[in-house]
Parts: structure tokens; sequence; C-alpha cells
């Protein structure tokens, strides 16, 4: 009995990643600003990420990270676990929102400046 819970243990599959619902993030190659992953491509402002709900589109997104990254186009692209809140993708991860908002002092600059919520 102990064998097969060890057996079972080693062969169960467990799901890797973030857990959903996720945004992609990554740094502009030219400037190095964090950008997020929209249907259209990548933008600066954190509003415009497209939130996947589903494992398909968490894929998706995954493959356009590797896409761009192939491209020249971004750096470091990797899905990041959010909640939602009034509609808006919000990091759980404390360093992640600092990524998407800015600063945490001197909140005239930043994301936070230039994309208010």
């Amino acid at each position: 009995m102990v064998d097969d819970v060890k057996t079972n243990a080693k062969t169960a599959k467990t799901p890797k990643g973030p857990k959903l619902p996720v945004i992609m993030t990554a740094n502009d190659l030219l400037d190095g600003e964090v950008v997020f992953l929209t249907r259209d491509g990548w933008s600066f402002d954190p509003k415009d990420a497209l939130v996947a709900g589903d494992a398909e589109t968490a894929g998706w997104m995954e493959a356009e990270g590797r896409r761009a990254f192939a491209e020249n186009r971004v750096v470091d692209a990797y899905l990041v676990e959010v909640d939602v809140v009034d509609g808006l993708p919000r990091a759980k991860h404390f360093r992640e929102a600092i990524r998407q908002r800015g600063p945490t002092m001197l909140t005239q600059f930043g994301k936070q400046a230039d994309f208010p919520a």
C-alpha cells in the first residue's frame, strides 16, 4: 500500500506555473520598459493587459512571448498571477505589483503617473 502511494505520487500530474487568471509581462528590448501582452501586441499600459482565465489562452500567451523574444522585441516574458479588481488586473505578488505600477515612493513617476488607475 505504501508503495502504491509513492508510485501514484510520482506519476500524478500536477499543474505547473502560475494559477489562473494571469497576464503576461516582459521588458521591451529597446528601452527596457515593462510591457504587457494585449490581443494586438505589447502595451506599456498595464490596464491594456490581456487576462487569461483559461489554460488555452495562457498557452497562447506563452507562445506569443516566445515569438516576441525570437523576433528580438521583448526579453524575459512570463505569466503573472493576478486578481481582477474593478475590471483591471492587479498582480498578486509584491514584486510584480511594483513592476506593474512603478516605484513605491515618488508616485509622480513611473506607470502610476503615466497610466493612473
